[in-house]
């Protein structure tokens, strides 16, 4: 499925609602994945938890819930990823929704996640209402950006870095670290962290902006799958391991709607 607006256009899946990849101005901003797993190219939607949860289960309300086990005892990117979507579209929009039930999790849940382009701008926009009951609520997208040689962001604001337990896990602690101008390239990244502003990926040949709202943190990941040619600006709304450190989990009750979305547009 196309959408397209002049050298802007992008390819969508109603399977976990899924971009395949963009092109803005006739570049490649979101690359296509080599193998075909969503989450190792295009941007995968990630809900109701965006990272991985330890041990593959949670208490919520009192009650015990056991999620697949797909890294290595944990879970990992949600469960949403092998889920058709309806969907609507416009000139210049889809709109991809459903229903939203498990046994592995309290609660149904209406998402919608629509994707608008213009001609230097792509937006994705996530929305979430709560049918019966308060429910526990995470959401993330795992964009992999193409690059060209060397790499690095920038922001205007400040970053945190989450420390992590065993690796892959927030303890709940942070601490400051300058992310600006570094050759991202040379580094091993798979962490999360929380900036405070828009980020600006630059690399040999075109520079990109990222805007974000309501998804303060961002796990960034260059690691086996990125291939060499992408880095991985992942926007979220809370952190890894959410539903046992409650970094950003939000607690959504019936009837109440949750909206949070992410752009990016090509600066040159």
């Amino acid at each position: 499925m196309i959408l397209e607006n002049g050298k802007t256009k992008c390819s969508l899946n109603p399977m976990g609602a899924y971009l395949e990849e963009l092109y803005i101005d006739g570049k490649s901003i979101i690359r296509k994945s080599p193998d075909r797993h969503v989450t190792h190219g295009g941007a995968a939607v990630l809900f109701p938890f965006g990272n991985r949860i330890r041990n593959a289960d949670y208490y919520y309300g009192g009650l015990e819930y056991r999620l697949p086990e797909n890294d290595g005892r944990n879970s990992i990117h949600g469960l949403v990823r092998d889920r058709l979507f309806n969907y609507i579209s416009g000139k210049y929009y889809m709109e991809f929704y459903t229903y939203f039930r498990s046994k592995s999790y309290p609660g149904i849940a209406w998402i919608g996640v629509r994707y608008e382009i213009q001609e230097n701008e792509f937006r994705t926009l996530f929305t979430v209402k709560s049918i019966l009951r308060t429910i526990p609520v995470e959401i993330g997208f795992h964009p992999y950006f193409t690059v060209d040689g060397e790499y690095s962001i920038d922001y205007t604001g400040s970053a945190m870095e989450l420390e992590y337990r065993d690796g892959y896990f927030p303890d709940g602690n942070y601490f400051p670290v300058n992310l600006k101008q570094t050759h991202m390239s040379k580094l091993k990244l798979d962490n999360a962290f929380m900036i405070d502003s828009d980020i600006i990926l630059s690399d040999e040949s075109h520079r990109v902006l990222i805007k974000r709202k309501n998804m303060p943190f961002a796990v960034i990941y260059n690691g086996e799958y990125a291939g060499g040619n992408a880095v991985a600006i992942e926007p979220m709304t809370g952190a890894p391991d959410v539903y046992h450190n409650g970094i950003g989990l939000i607690n959504l009750e019936k009837g109440k709607t949750f909206q949070c979305s992410y752009s990016i547009s090509l600066l040159e």
